[in-house]
């Protein structure tokens, strides 16, 4: 389907600070794309390029194959955008702050109905603002990203201010405009709502890419390894150790007790399992222990 985002040797200086230095990103059509970083790492400053915030020193920005400058309105009718910290007007209602924003997209009231439905606030539709918790403004912040339809959705950390319900929510609204054909392009420090949620992601340090794909492709690239443990019945030890001796070795075993542990490649799982049945071994209980996203971006901020 091609890349909804290109980003091409972007580059951002704020006199000799190099804020974002020669990045080169892709994201594809219809994906759920994370962007992982530091505080400091460039994540905002790139952030304010895509949605043309902000200019760059060097390098191009490509959105549906739109660059910025004549085509700057068209690209910002693709692009919904929900910042960190969204400030309204105290003194509006949640309808009427959406259709302030429905009548600057060129949206009509319908529409501002049916988002305040997906975000969960219908109920409460004309109460004021001001009243509303952190986690009832960020969802209407929701709701003005999304009013216009748009092809990418960008949301900077979009949990923020949400207690757990409505992060599970949140989740499931991101599953469900993604269904209908949004490219979710999101930032946040919470690596397990990104493993759950990305196809791929990218991770910045120091203004500079230093990782790019999926979680299987990173695991790859940084030889990161699923480990297998199998518990088997005192009895068979002696049976192992004489299997680990003889020929038929299972030197890449570590035994322990009588618990065998090893460590392999995630596919390689099923192919190890079936050989301790082949060698005669009873398994009394097994665990698999996949390498994570947490230990994926320890070994890239090394």
């Amino acid at each position: 389907m091609g890349y909804i985002l290109e980003v091409n040797n972007l580059e951002k200086n704020y006199g000799d600070f190099v804020a974002v230095n020669k990045i080169n990103m892709r994201v594809n059509q219809g994906e759920v794309f994370a962007l992982l970083g530091h505080n400091g790492a460039g994540k905002s400053t790139l952030i304010k390029m895509i949605l043309g915030l902000v200019n760059p020193t060097a390098g191009e920005i490509l959105i549906d194959g739109l660059q910025y400058g004549p085509k700057s309105k068209d690209i910002k009718n693709l692009i919904g955008y929900l910042p960190e910290r969204m400030n309204f007007y105290d003194n509006l209602s949640a309808w009427e702050t959406l259709t302030f924003y429905a009548k600057l997209k060129g949206v009509s009231s319908a529409r501002c109905k049916e988002a305040l439905e997906q975000v969960g606030l219908a109920e409460v539709k004309h109460r004021r603002v001001g009243a509303f918790s952190k986690g009832m403004q960020q969802r209407l912040g929701l709701a003005q990203a999304i009013i216009h339809r748009p092809k990418l959705l960008v949301l900077d950390e979009p949990t923020t201010g949400l207690d757990p319900i409505g992060i599970l929510e949140l989740k499931e609204m991101i599953r469900t405009w993604n269904r209908e054909g949004t490219t979710i392009f999101f930032s946040s420090h919470n690596l397990s709502d990104v493993q759950e949620l990305a196809e791929n992601m990218a991770i910045m340090n120091s203004g500079s890419m230093a990782a790019e794909g999926s979680l299987a492709k990173l695991k790859h690239d940084y030889k990161l390894m699923t480990r297998i443990e199998v518990r088997v019945s005192t009895d068979q030890i002696a049976m192992i150790s004489s299997l680990e001796r003889g020929a038929n070795t299972m030197g890449q075993f570590e035994i322990h007790d009588n618990t065998l542990s090893c460590y392999c490649e995630s596919q390689e799982k099923m192919a190890i399992l079936q050989r301790l049945l082949k060698e005669g071994v009873e398994i009394e209980d097994f665990t698999v222990e996949e390498p994570g996203l947490d230990l994926v971006y320890q070994q890239v901020m090394k």
